[in-house]
């Protein structure tokens, strides 16, 4: 199971097979994009066997990459 930041409410909206694994994609419920107040978006990428290979955040409003 992916573990995610505690102080964030995050909800999957999304899973899509990649061919590779499955990318998961949640948005953040209490927190927006200080640039323009969109939707934080953070990104998992996971193998066939589920473990997270990869993982980024963006601004679901302007795309910005919000990745730290």
């Amino acid at each position: 199971m992916t573990k995610l930041p505690d102080e964030i409410a995050w909800t999957l909206i999304n899973t899509e097979d990649w061919g590779g694994g499955l990318e998961r994609t949640y948005r953040a419920e209490n927190v927006e994009h200080a640039g323009c107040g969109g939707d934080v978006l953070l990104v998992h990428l996971h193998d066939e066997m589920g473990a997270v290979t990869g993982a980024h955040s963006r601004c679901a409003e302007c795309n910005e990459d919000l990745t730290a």
